[in-house]
């Protein structure tokens, strides 16, 4: 079972905090005749007022809380924030031994240090992992790993204010950059849950591909590197895939964009066990990418290369002022449709 968790119960994890009312708010300042530069910035200055962020899997595969942890850690280096504490909630079936319960905790245990963890055991057949983390501004962390790393929060303050300053009459264009692969985590969990389907069909040494594919702990490296190399908003992959991030980059931003599909890094892994379940690949279970917006992608493309080599990146197309969000494919054109998933 993977996916997606219900709406209700996400809702019951998350509105408590406020986070997606604050999310969905129209920012101070924007109007219809706002160009693409002050929105960007606008973007950033919300982003600073927000302090923690969450990850939320659910799934029988032993590795949904390491890949919920990697969802929270990208999700607060997307605001700028370095992580100062992390709480799990782990939601399992009634009668799961504790022996199995420990392999999820020590999956989860090897992503992170937990301040605190807490485990529930509910009528349900497959898990639920609810990571939350919770972050201060680059340089107010105390541990020196946080002080050594690229801060996020000043590199954010720093390409906000620098859009600022562009806002009036800039017409530069705002590339839209993609780092890792389509639907990483949903090419795992598929493979998993089909797996006797698979190999009936491909060779295993083919298939063990599916266990090679870069690690989802890459993104928040990833983000950090591009916002030092001044990339000015960045989005990470989660559930609805490559397209949920992309319609939440352009609500996040108040920004349509064009997008050419056949530019979209994924591997053909993923599209094969997707052809198998019968799933669209820019749709499954996506941490493992990031979206980064910026206007200079020749130098946020090498800053990457440089931070995670494993990981591809390239440009899958632009921000555009009006509202219509476009995917390209080969002279035909189809729009993002909204995602409703609510992260």
């Amino acid at each position: 079972m993977i996916g997606p968790i219900g709406t209700a119960e996400y809702e019951r994890l998350t509105t408590r905090l406020g986070r997606e009312r604050y999310l969905r708010r129209r920012p101070a300042g924007f109007g219809d005749d706002t160009d693409l530069s002050a929105r960007i910035a606008l973007a950033a200055r919300a982003d600073r007022e927000l302090s923690s962020a969450t990850g939320t899997m659910s799934g029988t595969n032993a590795g949904i809380a390491a890949m919920a942890t990697n969802r929270a850690f990208a999700a607060l280096a997307a605001i700028g924030r370095e992580t100062t504490a992390v709480t799990l909630l782990l939601s399992v079936p009634e009668d799961m031994p504790e022996a199995t319960v420990r392999e999820y905790l020590r999956a989860a245990y090897a992503a992170s240090s937990f301040e605190d963890v807490a485990i529930a055991r509910e009528k349900r057949e497959d898990v639920l992992a609810h990571v939350s983390a919770f972050g201060a501004p680059a340089g107010a962390a105390d541990s020196e790993a946080a002080h050594a790393a690229n801060p996020p929060a000043q590199a954010s303050d720093a390409a906000a204010e620098a859009a600022e300053g562009e806002a009036a009459g800039n017409s530069a264009e705002w590339s839209v950059v993609m780092a890792g692969t389509a639907g990483i985590e949903g090419t795992v969990l598929l493979y998993e849950a089909n797996r006797e389907q698979m190999e009936a069909k491909y060779p295993k040494h083919f298939l063990q591909r599916a266990a090679e594919l870069p690690e989802t702990a890459a993104n928040a490296t990833l983000i950090r590197a591009g916002f030092a190399a001044g990339a000015a908003a960045a989005v990470p992959g989660g559930d609805g895939g490559v397209y949920g991030a992309l319609w939440k980059l352009g609500e996040k931003l108040r920004a349509g964009m064009e997008i050419a599909l056949p530019d979209i890094p994924i591997a053909q892994i993923t599209i094969e066990v997707c052809e198998v379940t019968d799933c669209d690949p820019y749709q499954i279970p996506g941490g493992g990418c990031v979206l980064f917006v910026t206007a200079d992608p020749d130098r946020l493309l090498a800053a990457l290369a440089e931070a995670a080599p494993q990981v591809e990146a390239a440009v899958i197309g632009r921000l555009t002022k009006d509202a219509a969000r476009t995917l390209q494919n080969r002279g035909e054109t189809r729009y993002l449709e909204p995602y409703r998933g609510g992260r």
